[in-house]
């Protein structure tokens, strides 16, 4: 006991023995434990420090995920209230086919009645188109406005020129059309009766009224127009020598 004793006190004055000590005492594992138990701290620290960040990183992918999750569910949202949409205006534009559809046969049918109303005024036809319907007659061609001849009118009974009778006879001409006739260049008004069927009385009419205007000093020439003629109002044309213009053909003298 007493060396051993001896030995612990040397040990206490000289540490430096101590490690001389172990290694003549311990194994070389046992000598190395220190150094490993403590690499194995460190490496545990390590571990821990790295399940930290594995831990911080879980919980922002979850945070994210959530984030995510959250948006995607808004997307969803909006996306089924777009598809609401979508079907709302599908239905709108259903609607406004039909309403359009309805419209153009509403046009249509104005177009028609349109057409038809036309025919019950050809006389207007024959006004616009004048050049071209009475180009074998005459050139330089003006249909005369119906304001213009109601002022003509006035201004002749003003004169005493026309009976009050023949002024309120001479403003129901259908057509009155000045130009310059093509055989000899005078100026003449073309006094045109208008009716879809043309009969005596047609003809007597335009014969009459072209030759009162003949009081103003127009050299006139009558003229029925329209889409066919009766034989009686045929041969009433050729005793009054009538021009006639049948279905807007160029005009011909009937003969």
């Amino acid at each position: 006991m007493g060396d051993f004793r001896e030995l612990i006190a040397a040990l206490e004055q000289h540490p430096e023995w101590r490690a001389e000590l172990r290694r003549l005492l311990l194994t070389d594992d046992l000598l190395t434990l220190p150094e490993t138990v403590s690499q194995l701290v460190q490496a545990q620290q390590r571990t821990d420090e790295q399940i930290r960040q594995l831990t911080e990183a879980q919980r922002q992918t979850t945070e994210q995920i959530q984030q995510l999750t959250a948006r995607v569910d808004e997307l969803t949202a909006r996306v089924d209230q777009i598809a609401e949409e979508l079907k709302a205006l599908a239905r709108r534009m259903e609607e406004l086919t039909t309403v359009v559809n309805s419209l153009a046969q509403s046009l249509q049918k104005i177009g028609d009645d349109v057409a038809k109303l036309k025919e019950f005024f050809p006389e207007d036809r024959y006004h616009s188109r004048a050049a071209m319907y009475f180009s074998k007659l005459i050139r330089r061609t003006r249909a005369i406005d119906h304001d213009d001849l109601c002022q003509l009118l006035d201004d002749a009974l003003d004169q005493g020129i026309l009976t009050e009778q023949e002024r309120e006879d001479l403003v129901q001409t259908d057509v009155v059309v000045r130009g310059r006739r093509r055989t000899d260049g005078e100026e003449v008004y073309l006094i045109v009766e208008v009716s879809w069927g043309i009969g005596v009385s047609d003809v007597q009419r335009a014969s009459r009224r072209a030759h009162t205007f003949t009081k103003l000093g127009w050299h006139t020439m009558p003229v029925v127009a329209g889409g066919w003629l009766s034989a009686d109002a045929r041969q009433a044309a050729q005793q009054e020598g009538v021009f006639a213009i049948l279905d807007g053909a160029r005009a011909v003298l009937v003969e």
